[in-house]
């Protein structure tokens, strides 16, 4: 308090313009053996390497290689290595090959649960989800020291498997149904247990027929028929689920305290010859997986996963949230900040003035009390001054922390150029500081109205594998990969069954080589507390889409519950200067109510923080152009959208420096998207049209000469020009 309250709390953080390029400092460990000599070895090695003749039959190969590409560009959209000798994806996850290593010292910790099941409820949806394991064994293993950044450290993982795993949830959970949340139905062993036959022997197990018995989609209940308001229906059928989690210690070790030290790594020499540091690493595995939900069941698991993975203890994110709001309250220039700052300080000293005042009475009133403890104005006189000691103590220290949080922002704002122009001049290279995992093999997902039912759709997923790196300048690596995806509409009536599938499958392709989809984003630190996507690309390989508008607009009120879907126009134009271009709206307005947040009196600051967690800036998005073979069909029987197996070409999609939601994302891909297909479309029409009116009017002179030659001119045909017909089709109605 006594730093954060002198003068000098403000000078020490204002920018020196004169300051010293900062000089890099040696890392290097004392007790880490010289390998200049290495260094100077393997250079000369490299560079009587690079005269080699096998360095030029590589670059000989690299040329041929490269223009067996550029030759098949037209005809091949998607091409891989042929090279199999590459490890598979699963030795490339950090967290499993980190504990599967064979430097086990000991085990520390073995938990063993059997028929467990864990209780998970949303903060923002009704109802619950019940997670179940037949057999969960959880293990802690203690790992030989290893080199990280030339410092020994410690290694521990912890292992993971989950028998028999089932996830159950509440089917009909209403908005205003606490009955649900109050009476939990807890499940039976019967339910957790892994069933070895399904076949109905007995009498007793007539309600497991009639409520699907132990499939995906079955309906837990000890009587047939709707016998209770509430029910609880598994969501996902039996399957494994293994998680794998290594940490590495901040501190060093000791090594005269290892038995066996490990030699330090070497020097890379290449671009190729990168290895792999000590990260720590995170990875969940499942592997076969058979899913059923409706809307509610699917908001219900996003609301848990948003707030149990992301969770964060409640102390740190009261912090957090208000360091966020000082940093929006001091985004203005230099001295606007000093003001608040310098009155905060003036608050502080009238605080500890008013301390020790308190402080002296209380002391002089303590011993005139000594003198004479029975008299009772004194012993209330004590009572009131430390109950007012006791406040002024409480509200001092809230003060002193404002202060402090004050100051920290400041100096944060002062430090934050010097900070990155030291970091661009160490010459020190980007590292991975931590690493998530989640990856399946298959996955069959089948999407239900409310009643968890009756089928919308069926979604099959394989090989998904999603990566979070965290770096070593506050920056995260997004990467999802899908090496296969189909969609099949379940809508009775509909024309058109495959919604999405891969149009082009080589059947020469390794499994472990598909990829159908592959976003990667790259997301820098917050700038004003919006979230900046630095680099933000989606990969895709040519797809046939069939889709109808009954199915569109089924899955948007799937997605979507609380939007009225058919009654907004979501045909709004999102210009590339970040402005939009409204079309007319035909939207029922609700009535307003006078007791809603609508007319709550918000904070200005508050207004900043919501409108900035819900943008993004995207510096850069591309999608690159992607083959298509769409089928749409509208509401209409005859409509000029309707499209039957035309081929398209979807073009490279390029934004630049966007401030966007994730919906206006979507929807500006969707209307350009749409735009550039219709039009695409429309000319293939009229090329079509073309085309058969061409081709009748060159047929038309030789029927004419074959009657003129069998029955004469008299009777030959009347020359009535075709292209009247033709005219018809480019009368297109506004």
């Amino acid at each position: 308090m006594k730093k954060n309250l002198s003068t000098e709390a403000l000078k020490a953080f204002r920018k020196d313009s004169n300051t010293t390029p900062l000089k890099r400092r040696n890392t290097d460990v004392p007790g880490t053996p010289p390998n200049s000599s290495i260094q100077t070895l393997q250079a000369a090695a490299s560079t009587q390497d690079a005269h080699s003749p096998s360095t030029k039959l590589q670059s000989g190969l690299a040329a041929n290689m490269l223009q067996q590409l550029i030759a098949e560009a037209d005809n091949k959209a998607v091409v891989y290595s042929d090279d199999l000798s590459s490890v598979t994806r699963q030795q490339h996850l950090q967290g499993l090959q980190a504990c599967q290593e064979d430097d086990v010292q000991h085990r520390n910790w073995q938990i063993a649960l059997v028929n467990a099941q864990v209780l998970l409820k949303g903060c923002e949806t009704q109802g619950y989800v019940i997670l179940s394991a037949a057999k969960a064994e959880i293990i802690q293993r203690i790992h030989r020291p290893v080199w990280k950044d030339r410092t020994l450290v410690s290694k521990t993982t912890w292992t993971g498997a989950l028998d028999c795993m089932q996830y159950y949830a509440t089917v009909n959970a209403g908005e205003n149904d606490d009955s649900v949340n109050e009476n939990i139905m807890w499940l039976s062993v019967d339910n957790i247990q892994e069933k070895e036959s399904t076949e109905i022997s007995e009498p007793s197990e007539v309600p497991n027929m009639v409520g699907s018995g132990v499939s995906v989609g079955a309906v837990v209940s000890d009587t047939v028929g709707p016998s209770s308001s509430s029910q609880l229906q598994r969501i996902v059928s039996r399957c494994k689920c293994e998680f794998f989690y290594v940490g590495y210690g901040d501190i060093s070790v000791d090594p005269e305290a290892v038995a066996e030290v490990p030699p330090p790594p070497q020097e890379e020499v290449g671009p190729w010859d990168r290895r792999q540091n000590a990260v720590n690493a995170f990875t969940l595995m499942h592997h076969d997986l058979d899913v059923c939900t409706n809307s509610l069941q699917y908001a219900m698991l996003l609301d848990i996963v948003n707030n149990l993975l992301l969770y964060v203890e409640p102390h740190r994110k009261e912090a957090l949230e208000k360091l966020a709001r000082m940093r929006f309250q001091q985004l203005y220039s230099v001295e606007d900040q000093r003001r608040p700052i310098q009155n905060q300080q003036t608050l502080v000293r009238t605080t500890v003035s008013k301390l020790r005042r308190l402080e002296k009475e209380t002391y002089l009133v303590s011993k005139a009390l000594g003198e004479n403890q029975s008299d009772m104005e004194l012993i209330h006189e004590m009572n009131r001054l430390e109950k007012l000691v006791y406040e002024c103590k409480n509200q001092l220290n809230a003060q002193s922390e404002e202060l402090d949080m004050m100051l920290s922002c400041y100096k944060e704002t002062q430090l934050l150029t010097n900070s990155r122009l030291s970091t661009t001049r160490s010459d020190k290279p980007l590292t991975i500081v931590r690493a998530n995992e989640i990856c399946f093999k298959h996955a069959q997902w089948r999407l239900t109205e409310a009643d968890g039912q009756i089928g919308i759709a069926d979604l099959v997923l394989s090989n998904f594998l999603y990566t979070k790196n965290s770096k070593s300048d506050d920056s995260v690596e997004h990467l999802l990969e899908l090496g296969y995806l189909r969609m099949t509409n379940l809508l009775p009536n509909e024309i058109y069954k495959e919604i999405l599938c891969p149009s082009e499958i080589q059947h020469g392709m390794p499994i472990e080589y598909k990829k159908v989809l592959r976003i990667f984003c790259r997301e820098k630190q917050p700038v004003g507390g919006i979230s900046v996507k630095e680099h933000f690309e989606i990969n895709l390989v040519p797809l046939t889409i069939g889709m109808t508008k009954k199915f569109y607009s089924t899955m948007m009120k799937f997605c979507f519950p609380e939007r009225e879907s058919e009654n907004i126009d979501y045909s709004d134009r999102v210009s590339e200067d970040g402005t939009s271009e409204p079309k007319t709206k035909k939207v029922k307005a609700p009535k307003r109510n006078r007791d809603s947040n609508f007319y709550v009196l918000i904070d200005d600051v508050e207004k900043m923080k919501e409108r900035a967690e819900k943008n993004k800036l995207f510096v850069y998005i591309k999608i690159p152009e992607v083959p298509v073979k769409v089928s749409y069909k509208g509401n209409k029987e005859k409509n000029l959208e309707d499209l039957r197996d035309v081929s398209l070409v979807i073009p490279t999609l390029e934004y630049h420096n966007m401030t966007w939601t994730w919906l206006d994302f979507l929807m500006a891909i969707r209307n350009d998207t749409k735009r550039v297909i219709f039009s695409q479309a429309i000319k293939q029409k009229l090329q079509i049209k073309r085309n058969t009116g061409s081709l009748d009017e060159s047929s038309s002179p030789q029927e004419e000469d074959k009657a003129r030659m069998l029955f004469g001119v008299r009777h030959a045909p009347e020359n009535k020009s075709i292209r009247k017909g033709v005219g018809g089709v480019f009368k297109f109605g506004k």
